[in-house]
């Protein structure tokens, strides 16, 4: 499976259409999962569906790092807090009990 990532517009309609054309060697059926934007500037069409404004603006962030972003924001703070202050140093012995770095 190959994945493509496109900018493109929903209607009033909830018809998507995409600001360039695939570049593809083949045609046919296709899995389509659209991310909206829950920035600024987006409207609702009472569908439910969001339609940015400015289409043309890309998100400050690659797409996983906003997603990671994303997630981490719905961690309580108290969540946080508990993790090690050594986590990054010795994530093998959290997760796996290796000897602990003491470096």
């Amino acid at each position: 499976m190959q994945a493509i990532e496109a900018i493109g517009t929903i209607d009033a309609h909830g018809h998507l259409s995409l600001d360039q054309p695939l570049q593809v060697s083949h045609s046919g059926k296709v899995r389509v999962i659209v991310l909206l934007s829950d920035n600024e500037g987006t409207t609702s069409n009472g569908n439910g569906v969001d339609q940015t404004e400015s289409s043309q603006q890309l998100p400050s962030l690659p797409p996983f790092l906003q997603f990671v972003e994303e997630i981490s924001a719905q961690v309580p703070k108290e969540e946080w807090e508990k993790l090690p202050s050594d986590l990054s140093k010795n994530v093998d012995h959290y997760l796996y009990g290796s000897p602990k770095d003491e470096e």
